[in-house]
C-alpha cells in the first residue's frame, strides 16, 4: 500500500506561508518520542522511518514497555465506551513528574477523554457563547450542546520531557489531538496557562488566576532576555491532505510587543486579544529555516479505515463507531522543541531557573474557522500539568547508643526521580553513597534533607531528623542467699522492674547478665548457683536495647552466711477456725526491711500473698512475734515460707511449713530431748514419705557435718547423735526435706 505524509510548517502568524521563517519535519523521532501519527511505543506508523523503533510514545500494549501515559483501569473504561456510551476522564503520567527514563528526563504528561456528539449523545464540555482566542477566561461560558464533527474534540495528550537526564538538555513538548470527523479543514488550540485555570462544570464558569487580562504575560529585560515566562498557545490548522500549520504564540503587553526585541526569536506583526492592553502574538524563528520539531497525522491512502492504534480503551471513529483504530486523519501529532523556539527558562540564567514549572494547566479546544481569533467550539482541560512535583520518599532515622557510636539514616525513594543533599548545623556527617539516599552520622544532631526533582532544580521538599543518643542505663543489684544444705551460695541478679522505666525509646528490651568471682566464677544466667568459695562477686547487667551497664558487687564471707543460718526465721501455722495462722519471730540480726509471705500448693511453686513491714521490734525479741491470717486456704495442702529481705537488699527465707487440708494432720517439726536430757530429738510429723539432710553448725557457725535422713508417714522421733570434739559442740540444727529448708532450731542437750 502507497503512503502518503502530511508535511507540518510552523508559521510564527496564521496562514502567512513564510516557510523561511520555521518549519517542522515530516514526522520522525525527537528526543526519543514518535511523532509518527499512532499511539504505540516502540512503533513508527508514519514518518521517515517506519515500523519498530526504539521510541517512546503515548500508550504501551507490551508489559516489558513503558508508554506514556498511565493505562490502569483500561479494561473498565473500554467496557462502557464499547457500549457507545458518553464518558470523560482524564490520565496521568505512567511515572512520577521528574522520572529519568530510557536516557530522557519525564517532566509531565496527561491525557483527556472527552464526551462526543454521537446521536443521541450530546458533548457536556462545548461554549455555549461566543468565546474566542485572547479574551479574559472569565467571559467564556460552558455548557452542553451539539457540535460539528470536525470540530468535537475527543482523546487530548501532551507531554513534556528534556532531551537527556539533564535539567539543561533541550525542552520538547508533544501533543497529539483527535476529532470525530475527519473531513473539511480543521482548527484547534493547546493553550499553556501559567497560573491556575480552572472549569466549574456546575456553573460553566472558567476562573483563572492570571492578573493580565485573565492571563500571565512574559517579561524581558532591556537585552531581550525573558525573565518572566507566562502564557503560552500553540495554535494548529491542518486539511485533509495538506501540510498543516502551526502557529506559536505568547501573552504579552501591548507595551512589550512595541518595545521590546526578543534576544532568541522575533515577534509577529500583529497582537491579537480583546483588550487594549494585552494580547497573543506569534514568535518567529530568528534563524530562517531551522526546523522547530516534527508534526505529522495519521493520513492513509485507504481513507476510509485506517489500521492505526489507538488508546486501550478504543475510541469513537468518523463512522460514530465505537473501535481500536483511528480512521484516517483523525489523529494528529506534533513535536516542538522549545530551546530551539527559544522559550527555555534554561537559556535565560540568572533571570529564570531550567526547572522552573512553566505552566499549571493545558486546555484544549477547537476553532471553528482560521482565524486565530474565530468563535471556539469545544473544549478539554483544564487539566493540570507540569506542577512542580513534591517528591515522594520515606526517611529511617537511626538511633546512637551506648554500644552504638555511628548509624545510618536510610533516605528510599519511591520514584526513580530526585537529587538529594544532606546538611547539619550540629551533627557529624562520615560519608554518604553516590546518590545520597543513605548517609552514616556519628554523632547526635540535627541532619536536613533537601530534595530537589533534579539537580540544579529548587528544592520542593525538605525534612529535619534529629538524632538522639540512648544511654539510659539499667539497674543492677545483686543479693545471696543459702542454697539447700548451705552446700552452695544462690546468687540473684536484678534488677528488672527497676531496669524497665520510662525512655523516649520505650521500656527494657530486657537484661544480659555478666557474672563474675573468685575461682574463675562466671555466668550469663540472671540467677546462678556457686559453691562456697568466699570473695568478692561483681554482676555486669546490660540493658538489650541499647547495650548500656550497670555494675553490683556483693561480698561473699562463710562466716555471713553461718551467722544467716543461726539467726533464719522459723515459721509455724496451724487452724484457727476455716483459716489458717502463721506466726514467726523476727530476728534482730537480719536486719530485716519487710517480711513477704508466700504460699503454694505443691511445696515448689511459690508467689507472694501479702507483704510486712518491719515495724522495728526485731531488737525486742519479746516484742517482735508477727501473725498472718490466710482467710483463703485451699481444699488440700498449703506450703507457706517467710521471704526476709535485709536493709542491705539480702533475701533469707524461713523453713517451709505445711498446712494440709483441715481435719488432716499437718507436717511439724520440733526438738525434744529423751528422757534423761542427754541426747537431742528431731521429731518430724509428716504427711508422706520424705528424704531430707540435717546438717550440723558449730557455736561459730561452722559447718561441722550433715547427715541422711528418711521420713515416713507418721512421727518420726530421730536421736540426733554427733562425734566431734565438746568444744566444736553443735549450737544449731538446720533439717531439709526434699532439698526444701523446712527447719532450723538450738540443739538442746
Amino acid at each position: 500500500m502507497k503512503k502518503f505524509y502530511s508535511t507540518w510548517f510552523i508559521s510564527m502568524f496564521l496562514f502567512a506561508p513564510l516557510l523561511n521563517h520555521a518549519q517542522l519535519n515530516n514526522g520522525g523521532n525527537n528526543a526519543g518520542f514518535g511523532v509518527d501519527g499512532d499511539t504505540r511505543s516502540y512503533w513508527s506508523k508514519y514518518g521517515p522511518v517506519t515500523g519498530a523503533v526504539s521510541t517512546d510514545d503515548w500508550f504501551s500494549f507490551n508489559p516489558a514497555i513503558k508508554g506514556i501515559i498511565d493505562t490502569s483501569n483500561a479494561a473498565y473504561y473500554k467496557s462502557i465506551l464499547s457500549l457507545d456510551q458518553n464518558l470523560g476522564f482524564t490520565k496521568r503520567m505512567s511515572a512520577p513528574l521528574y522520572s529519568k527514563i530510557n536516557g530522557k528526563l519525564w517532566l509531565d504528561a496527561v491525557y483527556g477523554r472527552d464526551y462526543v456528539c454521537t446521536s443521541p449523545l450530546i458533548d457536556s464540555t462545548v461554549f455555549t457563547i461566543s468565546a474566542k482566542n485572547g479574551d479574559d477566561p472569565s467571559v467564556w461560558l460552558g455548557g452542553s450542546s451539539n457540535i460539528p464533527d470536525k470540530t468535537d474534540l475527543q482523546d487530548v495528550y501532551a507531554h513534556m520531557r528534556r532531551d537527556g537526564t539533564n535539567v539543561t538538555d533541550s525542552l520538547w513538548f508533544f501533543t497529539g489531538v483527535s476529532t470525530v470527523g475527519t473531513s473539511g479543514s480543521r482548527y484547534f488550540d493547546i493553550e499553556l496557562y501559567k497560573k491556575d485555570f480552572s472549569y466549574d462544570p456546575e456553573t460553566g464558569v472558567f476562573t483563572t488566576a492570571g492578573a493580565e487580562a485573565g492571563h500571565t504575560e512574559w517579561l524581558f529585560d532591556a537585552s531581550g532576555n525573558i525573565t518572566q515566562t507566562g502564557d503560552m498557545i500553540v495554535a494548529v490548522n491542518y486539511a485533509p491532505g495538506a501540510p498543516p500549520v502551526v502557529d506559536v504564540r505568547i501573552w504579552v503587553s501591548d507595551v512589550t510587543f512595541a518595545s521590546v526585541i526578543p534576544s532568541r526569536f522575533n515577534f509577529g506583526p500583529v497582537l491579537d486579544g480583546a483588550y487594549p492592553q494585552y494580547g497573543y502574538v506569534s514568535i518567529k524563528s530568528k534563524t530562517g529555516a531551522t526546523a522547530f520539531g516534527s508534526g505529522i497525522a495519521n493520513y492513509s491512502v485507504t481513507a476510509a479505515q485506517d489500521t492505526t492504534t489507538a488508546t486501550p480503551w478504543g475510541t469513537t471513529q468518523s463512522t460514530k463507531n465505537w473501535g481500536m483504530q483511528y480512521q484516517s486523519l483523525q489523529l494528529v501529532e506534533i513535536g516542538l522543541n522549545l530551546s530551539r523556539i527559544g522559550v527555555d527558562p534554561a537559556l535565560y540564567s540568572p533571570y529564570l531557573s531550567p526547572c522552573e514549572s512553566l505552566f499549571t494547566s493545558i486546555f484544549f479546544k477547537s476553532r471553528s474557522s482560521n482565524s486565530f481569533t474565530s468563535n471556539m467550539q469545544d473544549f478539554v482541560g483544564p487539566l493540570a500539568f507540569l506542577m512542580p512535583p513534591v517528591l515522594d520518599y520515606t526517611l529511617k532515622p537511626d538511633t546512637l547508643r551506648c554500644n552504638k557510636s555511628t548509624g545510618v539514616i536510610t533516605l528510599t525513594p519511591q520514584t526513580t526521580m530526585g537529587y538529594y543533599s544532606w546538611t547539619t548545623p550540629n551533627g557529624t556527617i562520615s560519608g554518604s553513597n553516590s546518590d545520597s539516599s543513605q548517609i552514616n552520622i556519628s554523632s547526635t544532631g540535627t541532619y536536613i534533607v533537601t530534595a530537589a526533582p533534579i539537580k540544579g532544580c529548587p528544592a520542593t521538599r525538605k525534612d529535619t531528623i534529629v538524632i538522639l543518643k540512648d544511654t539510659y542505663r539499667p539497674v543492677a543489684s545483686a543479693f545471696t542467699a543459702l542454697g539447700p544444705s548451705f552446700s552452695y551460695v544462690q546468687f540473684y541478679g536484678g534488677n528488672v522492674a527497676a531496669s524497665n522505666y520510662p525512655t523516649p525509646f520505650g521500656g527494657s528490651k530486657g537484661l544480659l547478665w555478666d557474672w563474675s568471682g573468685p575461682a574463675g566464677f562466671t555466668s550469663t544466667i540472671q540467677n546462678p548457683i556457686n559453691d562456697t568459695v568466699w570473695g568478692n562477686y561483681r554482676l555486669i547487667v546490660t540493658e538489650k536495647r541499647n547495650g548500656c551497664k550497670d555494675t553490683a558487687t556483693i561480698p561473699v564471707s562463710y562466716n555471713v552466711f553461718a551467722l544467716m543460718a543461726q539467726n533464719m526465721v522459723t515459721l509455724d501455722g496451724r487452724y484457727s477456725g476455716d483459716d489458717i495462722l502463721l506466726k514467726w519471730q523476727g530476728k534482730d540480726a537480719l536486719q530485716a526491711e519487710s517480711y513477704t509471705i508466700e504460699k503454694s500448693t505443691n511445696g515448689k511453686d511459690f508467689g507472694s500473698i501479702a507483704v510486712m513491714t518491719n515495724n522495728g521490734t526485731d531488737a525486742y525479741p519479746e516484742a517482735s512475734m508477727y501473725h498472718y491470717v490466710d482467710n483463703d486456704p485451699s481444699a488440700g495442702n498449703n506450703f507457706y515460707r517467710i521471704k526476709v529481705i535485709s536493709k542491705t537488699g539480702v533475701i533469707t527465707y524461713s523453713n517451709i511449713t505445711l498446712i494440709g487440708a483441715k481435719g488432716i494432720n499437718s507436717q511439724k517439726i520440733f526438738l525434744s530431748t529423751d528422757a534423761a536430757g542427754a541426747k537431742t530429738i528431731l521429731n518430724i510429723q509428716s504427711t508422706s514419705a520424705q528424704q531430707g539432710t540435717v546438717v550440723f553448725y558449730g557455736i561459730n557457725g561452722q559447718l561441722m557435718g550433715s547427715r541422711k535422713i528418711v521420713v515416713n508417714p507418721g512421727l518420726n522421733q530421730l536421736p540426733l547423735e554427733m562425734d566431734w570434739d565438746k568444744t566444736r559442740a553443735a549450737k544449731l540444727v538446720t533439717v531439709f526435706l526434699n532439698n526444701e529448708r523446712v527447719f532450723t532450731g538450738k540443739v538442746l542437750k
